[in-house]
């Protein structure tokens, strides 16, 4: 098991919002693409007008919170994470949302809901910190509360995202060489539970002209120093070319569905 699948270390990764926070401002600020992952992953959902949605581990809420003013009124959504500072922090940024969500705080690998209640799950950047036994598990729990038709949105990363973040990230600590459910190895996984499974992914690169955000993705990690910014700060001077840093990104969704 590695740290990323410890529950000790998630429940201290992701017990409020600030680390989550940390990673994704560094997509926010220098993300290349117009259009932002969160709006992305969004489209991708293809959805009744009437959808019953649950969101596990939805963290603070930034994907609904961007996409707020996109919900149909018909959607039922439901926004759930296993940590309740989380599930603060999401009602916090969806409380002036003019769409009405619902917020639960949910463990993936057993959901308090019927069988056969919503027409979708997402799971972003979730199953990755769960151990072969509890991915599997969340899995089963998913398919269960799927309705005939509905559709699995889980999202994680490809090998390629990152790297030149994690080329200086390396000599700090010690971090897995694959996620266990990534773009690559997440698919077949999938297939065991769902009747398709098909792979989206979302390409880019972040430009990023001061290392200061990269220090503190790093920062935000699992196993690495508090005290080992300033040398960060410089490891990554150090990769920098005419003021900037051109950081690769590897981002995708499956999307997994159930015959209906």
């Amino acid at each position: 098991m590695s740290d990323w699948q410890d529950d000790d270390v998630v429940a201290d990764q992701y017990e409020d919002a600030g680390n989550l926070g940390a990673r994704q401002m560094l997509h926010a600020r220098f993300a290349a693409s117009e259009q932002s992952r969160y709006e992305w992953l969004f489209d991708r959902l293809d959805l009744p007008a009437d959808a019953e949605v649950l969101a596990l581990g939805g963290g603070n809420g930034t994907v609904w919170a961007v996409n707020a003013d996109r919900v149909p009124d018909g959607w039922d959504v439901t926004v759930t994470d296993a940590f309740q500072g989380m599930v603060m922090s999401a009602m916090d940024a969806l409380e002036d949302a003019a769409h009405d969500f619902n917020f639960d705080a949910v463990d993936a690998r057993d959901v308090p809901y019927p069988d056969d209640t919503f027409d979708a799950v997402t799971a972003n950047h979730v199953l990755y910190h769960l151990d072969d036994a509890d991915r599997e598990q969340a899995l089963a729990e998913i398919r269960r509360v799927l309705k005939p038709g509905g559709a699995l949105y889980a999202s994680t990363n490809g090998s390629d995202n990152l790297a030149e973040l994690w080329d200086v990230a390396e000599a700090f600590a010690e971090f897995p060489d694959e996620l266990p459910f990534s773009l690559s190895n997440g698919g077949d996984q999938l297939r065991e539970h769902f009747d398709s499974v098909e792979r989206h992914r979302y390409d880019t690169e972040l430009v990023v002209d001061t290392p200061e955000p990269l220090v503190a993705y790093v920062l935000s990690l699992p196993g690495v120093d508090p005290a080992a910014g300033p040398d960060l700060e410089r490891a990554f001077r150090e990769r920098f070319e005419d003021g900037e840093l051109r950081v690769e990104t590897d981002i995708g969704v499956f999307v997994a569905r159930l015959a209906e």
